[in-house]
């Protein structure tokens, strides 16, 4: 019955969504992504870190650095017979129920239900939920909004009861988000210390639990390192620090004014240097006026009971986790920017919104307990029927409010053959993401003195490769993304050239010997050098010892959870424990 009424909840964010179209976003590149995963699945290669057709039809290694999860539960969808634009909008809205259902338990589980609906109300119909769903199209993202209710769940269930398999648990949800979103991932270090610190402070044994967190967050790391390590150690060899913190994506045009909080216009436009963004980042009136409502009330309840309760201190906890996120949104925290270099590939300091919205919709879903806590108690029943009715309004205005925004901008009659073709996705899509491409292929700057590749549509490849000098006669045998080969006929010597960039990992074997590459040409295509006579030529994507050393760590760690999980004691569900010490209201 719970879940049924987080769904019903939830209906009306995606109501859009369910019709037989496509919708505008910002970042319209989750289909031609998909359809890529799906092709290299279909070739045989479980996680195909390089893809061909993006990078201007030359590829490019897109899951070495872009996080898969939400494509593979895209594919999910897609596998089950889905189309591909169905299955990304299924994943929009597997995204809302999730994001509803974690902050749900994680607030019923420190107030009481009704808490936990108005909290998952709040927290689905925060004004940045739908700037990253209907106007962003940040999908990874707005699957990230979707697992941090988890973490701080996990974090929660560690507290109350530590064990090797709430470490695990903890990992494990950490893990998804690294997969989810790196660049959230990143800035959650900072909200995931604060929990520890505060739980160190509050508990008994914090030695143990200090043991169990670093063991879940080692395991995390473990689990996502096929991912995070060559992102990290392979990212020099990319455009990536030429685009991504640099120019119009420098985090020094993007903060927050604190007047935007309280009202900034809605659009389906972009963010830009001062205070008049085309998106709203406002938290939305009923969120500022609950958590206020919360805040005061506190204080009265605090004056009542003379003293602070475990459960208060942890709402002023999330009170100040609220703020933190507010303040690192604005310019007043350039100071920490200017010196945590990592923190620069966040690009947008807006994007502290994700914590913000978790934790004021928090804040505010504890209005129910102080306004229980405050109310006569000679009022008896009528009290337990005004908090009922409250919580009804408020949750039915939250909804009634601000579902209107929760609306694309436009509606596309489209299919996924047209935006699947090789035009669409070599040259539109590649146009609006090209970060990945090889270091050293020749820019030039835009209009608006962005950096860009300096290539024209009808530089794009029209066959996998060139013969640049010489004569030959060359049969495509196998095109497959991470490995390709041909049968040549060369009446003299020739210089091949295959139509993919240059990067680490790509090997070149003439008659099954190695021979080497040359990229020295303007966009760092693998070129190599081929004698007279008959040959087979193949080229092939192979892991560098640094992808090899991150996907055995991943796999034993994959291993080590399944087998712990196999032989530790059965519990109850994710929301399952309760201190046996702490004193909840159920409200």
């Amino acid at each position: 019955m719970e879940m049924l009424l987080v769904i019903i909840i939830t209906i009306p964010s995606f109501l859009s969504l369910l019709n037989n179209q496509y919708f505008s976003m910002h970042d319209d590149q989750h289909i031609a992504r998909l359809f890529l995963l799906d092709q290299g699945i279909k070739q045989g290669y479980l996680y195909p870190r390089w893809v061909d057709t993006l990078g201007f039809g030359y590829g490019y290694p897109l899951f070495n650095f872009y996080p898969p999860l939400v494509y593979y539960q895209a594919e999910i969808f897609h596998l089950i017979g889905f189309s591909l634009i169905w299955s990304i909008k299924l994943t929009f809205i597997l995204g809302f129920f999730l994001a509803a259902l974690g902050i749900y338990i994680f607030v019923k589980k420190k107030v009481g239900k009704l808490a936990g609906f108005l909290s998952a109300t709040l927290y689905t119909y925060f004004f940045y939920h739908a700037v990253i769903s209907y106007v962003r199209g940040a999908l990874a993202e707005f699957f990230a909004m979707a697992i941090i209710p988890f973490i701080f769940l996990s974090l929660e269930n560690l507290r109350l009861k530590t064990n090797v398999k709430n470490s695990l648990l903890f990992g494990l949800t950490f893990a998804f988000l690294i997969l989810t979103h790196p660049l959230i991932a990143l800035p959650s270090m900072f909200f995931i210390i604060f929990f520890l610190l505060f739980y160190i402070l509050i508990i008994k044994d914090a030695f143990t639990f200090f043991k169990y967190f670093i063991l879940g967050l080692m395991m995390a790391l473990f689990l996502s390192s096929f991912f995070w390590l060559p992102l990290l150690l392979e990212k020099k060899y990319t455009l990536v620090d030429d685009i991504l913190i640099k120019e119009l994506a420098s985090y020094k045009i993007h903060y927050i004014y604190p007047q935007q909080f309280l009202y900034s216009l809605w659009g389906y436009g972009g963010s830009v240097a001062g205070p008049y963004d085309g998106m709203t980042f406002q938290l939305g009136k009923i969120h500022i006026l609950l958590a206020v409502f919360s805040v005061v009330l506190s204080l009265v309840y605090v004056v009542k009971k003379r003293k602070l309760e475990q459960n208060i201190k942890y709402f002023y906890f999330s009170v100040f986790l609220l703020i933190f996120s507010l303040f690192m949104a604005t310019q007043f925290s350039s100071f920490i920017w200017n010196n945590l270099k990592y923190l620069w590939y966040l690009q947008f300091p807006w994007r502290f919104l994700t914590f913000a919205g978790f934790f004021i919709s928090v804040v505010a879903g504890y209005f129910v307990l102080f306004l229980t806590a405050i109310l006569p108690k000679k009022l008896g029943k009528i009290a337990g029927l005004l908090r009922i009715i409250s919580v009804i309004v408020f949750i039915l205005a939250t909804i009634f409010i601000y579902q209107k925004y929760f609306k694309p901008q436009r509606l596309l009659t489209t299919t996924d053959k047209k935006l699947t073709t090789n035009e669409e996705i070599a040259w539109r899509v590649s146009r609006t993401s090209f970060e990945f491409v090889s270091k050293g292929t020749k820019t030039t700057k835009s209009n608006l003195n962005t950096t860009i590749l300096d290539i024209n549509k009808a530089d794009l490849p029209k066959k996998p490769y060139e013969i640049i000098s010489g004569n030959a006669k060359v049969k495509t045998v196998q095109n497959k993304f991470a490995e390709k080969k041909f049968l040549i006929d060369s009446l003299s010597p020739i210089t091949f050239r295959l139509n993919t960039y240059n990067f680490p990992g790509w090997k070149a074997y003439l008659d099954n010997k190695s021979t080497p590459i040359e990229d020295d040409n303007s966009f760092k295509l693998i070129t190599v050098n081929v004698a007279k006579g008959n040959h087979k030529l193949t080229f092939s994507f192979k892991n560098t010892t640094v992808r090899k050393i991150a996907n055995l760590v991943s796999i034993i760690s994959w291993l080590v959870v399944i087998i712990l999980s196999a032989f530790a004691p059965p519990k109850r569900g994710f929301g399952g424990f309760r201190s046996k010490h702490l004193k909840i209201p159920r409200v």
